[in-house]
């Protein structure tokens, strides 16, 4: 062939079906045809002058061809396509080749060979077909959403539901009365998710669906043939109920296929809740919302009323996503609505079905008013260091008001005034290890509310541009005051938008000052493109600005129906450090870039992922989380789980993870591989897992807990993990691991244990201990935390908390007393005491507090 132009034609499909799902044409100069290359389940065909040819590999399905065809490669020329076909085969097969005879109108025409066998030799392209090739694929084509005849055929195959209307509402008691709900649509029957996907279920579940205007109402009578079987230990909020028998469902209210809300309730009637976007989950957030539950000798039932005000939706929206599922506890079963298919979960809404006859609810005026007192002493007898001029022993009693108003049913603005978050939950005490910050979750209900929207990229570590903890806690936790806060979030179309402004109190060195986090996002498909803009510094005097853009693409009709996820961002921050503290020599100036990527597949069977950010020394998100910067982070993982058909075992995993960080020189910093030897788990819960590390650091700062020189270190380590099922009385997991640490050795054990004595009173332990021998100087580091549970009710509980290190030498007490009147008419009773044992036992700082949040709708 001679020179010019080569222009390359690139198709690829899912290999169950007969249609193209998505084409591309590129164009490249050269002066002669590639003889040969790997692409995986693709047709590529190149053209120059009158000659065409053609590189494949690929094998139909195994229904279609009768056999387990290996992948095979194929290289043929072509004479030039006519307008109507696009090309047709010069030349037979070679025996044992999988052939392609044409390709007409976008369809593929298979054809098979004779020869075709299954050698043993050949099973590694098997599996290489299924763990690899959607990388291939990636790098071959663009990566655009479903293709149109794809969602065409996916939404022909989504369930639905005509919602019904009635004009009275229905008792929410957890007992099922057939008259009031007589205008209900009725779902009989759910189809397996797991362990056997598209199967009967082993128990029957019938589901009626109705609305009044303005409730969503949802009842479930969960048959059961031994209803003595069922599990129902947990009776807390919020608590995760996987370990339980449960019903819930999941909303998707604008119909965009990624985002929504999750509703749940176990036999006992513990509710649960939390926000769901792409593929990031927000189980702090709290929704008012009603549901009971009862248990008879034919199973249990429960009852949902869900008010249209608690959740934001498009008005003219007759169509919401929604999908609901049943756990059995007792053999890992799980019977869903729509998509039952292991790939995927309840959340994943791009395969949801469809819940008709929505326009019409209404959310009322919109106005949530929620004022506060809260009454605290505090004795803090703890020496008081030097320039500290805070009290330390205070009576004091402070108002705070929260106000919601919805502008329109998807827009919710929220003010917050005097705010104070005394009675949220304490931090888990850890002992950090590392020369890099932890990084604790947020739990106050101000920033919580629709936190999914300002969601960066999916990063939760290291890079993350906002992160609200940083908004009105410092460094080691401790609460600094808010005046106020401003909150706009909402969704309009394609797009999604949030704003939060805050107005920080004096503290410390630094003066009262504003920050600011816009967020904006663009939907398309399944995927999104999105901006964020950050301003200011809440922990210094200094200037700090933030932008970055991110696009988030997701796929959940990949390769016959698995998923593949994919991210890519970039941010700049801007400091200037002109009023920052005077003898602060670590002020960052100027601008810092960072910039990063992600590819994930993950399904049941095959799990892969691979990642690389980049984060330059001067990178400063004030207003993120970024605990080391300077560095190129590179990760990668497999996993390959079997389920076998056996009674003893439900799964068997095994897999690997490497994490490579080098500087922006790309000199290695840090290396960390983790081999999975075997994973595996019975049906109850009941697992056991392997696994061998071997990490390399160089270490150029110091620690904050450890005696170690600057140096390169190669360390080893072995670890095993007994998880037991918490259906029984004594669940948990232990693990022990030892090996090689730095320049030392370290033997580590930890066990985090649940006893009930009943549903009503739980104790749980969680230990763990690192003896460390180090040639400067051994350590051994103890964390205990002691939890007491006095769980009344649901909506009742008293939870008693103590946390010890050895680091510290101090013991942490909480005790908080929750009473849900109903959501958002709460009570609070909270003591905090602060013990130091360093010599004896002292009391160090005392801090009780009583609040009592009263909300009003309208």
């Amino acid at each position: 062939m001679g020179g010019g132009p080569i222009h390359f034609k690139t198709f690829y499909s899912i290999l169950d079906s007969k249609r193209l799902s998505a084409h591309s044409q590129t164009q490249v100069d050269g002066d002669r045809t590639p003889k040969s290359g790997i692409f995986v389940s693709l047709d590529v065909v190149g053209v120059c002058r009158a000659r065409t040819w053609r590189v494949s590999i690929g094998a139909p399905p195994r229904a279609r061809l009768g056999c387990s065809a290996p992948w095979r490669l194929n290289a043929d020329p072509y004479s030039l396509p006519s307008s109507r076909r696009l090309h047709r085969r010069r030349r037979p097969a070679h025996p044992g080749r999988i052939g392609i005879a044409r390709v007409v109108k976008g369809r593929l025409l298979l054809r098979r060979r004779s020869g075709c066998r299954h050698p043993a030799a050949t099973r590694w392209r098997a599996w290489f077909s299924k763990a690899i090739a959607p990388v291939l694929i990636l790098m071959c084509a663009p990566m655009p959403g479903l293709a149109a005849d794809e969602m065409q055929d996916v939404d022909a195959a989504r369930p639905t539901i005509k919602i019904g209307w009635t004009k009275k509402a229905p008792t929410i008691d957890g007992h099922f009365s057939p008259e009031e709900w007589s205008d209900a649509a009725h779902v009989d029957g759910l189809t397996q998710a797991r362990p056997d996907p598209g199967v009967a279920p082993t128990q029957r579940t019938e589901v009626w669906i109705m609305t009044d205007e303005d409730h969503l109402y949802v009842a479930a009578r969960l048959w059961d043939t031994n209803p003595e079987e069922i599990v129902r230990h947990v009776m807390l909020r919020d608590a995760d109920l996987r370990k339980d028998d449960r019903f819930g469902f999941t909303l998707d209210p604008f119909l965009d296929r990624q985002n929504g809300y999750f509703f749940q309730v176990n036999a006992n009637g513990s509710r649960r809740d939390f926000l769901f976007e792409g593929g990031g989950f927000e189980p702090s957030w709290d929704g008012r919302w009603y549901a009971q539950a009862s248990v008879d000798d034919e199973g249990w039932i429960v009852e949902f009323a869900i008010p249209y005000a608690t959740i934001s939706f498009d008005p003219e929206g007759n169509v919401w996503g929604f999908n609901m599922a049943r756990g059995i506890r007792r053999r890992s079963e799980i019977d869903r609505w729509a998509d039952p298919v292991l790939e995927r979960f309840l959340t994943s809404m791009g395969r949801a079905g469809n819940l008709v006859g929505m326009k019409g609810v209404s959310q009322g005026v919109g106005l949530q008013v929620a004022p506060s007192g809260t009454l605290r002493r505090v004795d803090d007898v703890n020496q008081i260091e030097e320039g500290d001029d805070r009290e330390r022993h205070y009576t004091r009693a402070d108002p705070s008001l929260d106000v919601f108003y919805k502008v329109t049913p998807s827009i919710t603005t929220a003010l917050t005034v005097n705010t104070d978050f005394g009675e949220s939950e304490v931090d888990a005490r850890r002992v950090n290890l590392t020369r890099f910050s932890l990084r604790f979750p947020e739990k106050r209900d101000f920033f919580l509310q629709d936190t999914l929207i300002f969601n960066f990229a999916n990063l939760n570590r290291n890079g993350q541009p906002f992160f609200s903890r940083k908004i009105g806690l410092n460094s080691v936790g401790e609460p600094e005051g808010i005046t106020a806060g401003g909150k706009i979030t909402g969704r309009t179309g394609r797009f999604k938008f949030g704003i939060l402004d805050v107005v920080l109190d004096k503290h410390d060195q630094v003066d009262a000052e504003n920050v600011l986090v816009a967020r904006g996002a663009m939907n398309i498909g399944e995927s999104t493109l999105g901006a964020i803009v950050t301003n200011g510094d809440p922990s210094a005097m200094g200037t700090n600005t933030l932008i970055g853009a991110d696009y988030n693409y997701r796929n959940t009709n990949f390769m016959a129906g698995q998923s593949l996820y994919a991210s890519a961002w970039v941010q700049n921050s801007f400091s200037n450090p002109d009023r920052a503290f005077e003898d602060d020599d670590s002020a960052i100036t100027g601008s810092g870039l960072s910039y990063g990527a992600k590819v994930e597949f993950p399904n049941d069977k095959y799990r892969w992922l691979v990642s690389v950010e980049v984060l330059d020394g001067d990178f400063n998100p004030a207003l993120g989380f970024a605990n080391r910067v300077g560095i190129r982070d590179y990760n990668a993982g497999f996993r390959r789980r079997w389920r076998p058909n056996s009674s003893v075992l439900l799964t068997v995993d095994t897999g690997i993870a490497g994490r490579l960080v080098t500087g922006t020189s790309s000199e290695v910093k840090s290396g960390l591989v983790s081999w999975t030897v075997a994973d595996l788990a019975n049906s109850v819960g009941d697992a056991v897992r392997f696994r061998y590390l071997h990490l390399f650091e160089f270490v150029e700062t110091d620690f904050s807990n450890l005696s170690i020189s600057n140096g390169r270190y190669h360390s080893d380590e072995g670890d095993i993990r007994f998880t037991l099922s918490k259906n029984r009385r004594l669940g948990g997991e232990i693990a022990v691991g030892a090996g090689t640490f730095f320049d030392g050795s370290r033997t580590r054990a930890s066990a985090d244990l649940i006893y009930r004595f009943s549903r009503f009173v739980q104790t749980s332990v969680v230990y763990r201990v690192d003896d460390i021998r180090l040639p400067d100087g051994d350590e051994l580091i103890q964390v205990l935390g002691v939890r007491l549970s006095l769980l009344f009710t649901p909506n009742l509980s008293w939870i008693t908390l103590v946390q010890y290190d050895n680091n510290t030498d101090s013991i942490d007490v909480n005790s908080r007393l929750r009473w849900i009147i109903e959501d958002g008419r709460e009570f609070f009773l909270v003591v905090n005491q602060g013990l130091d044992s360093s010599d004896g036992l002292s009391a160090g700082r005392t801090a009780p507090l009583v609040k009592l949040q009263w909300t009003f709708r309208f």
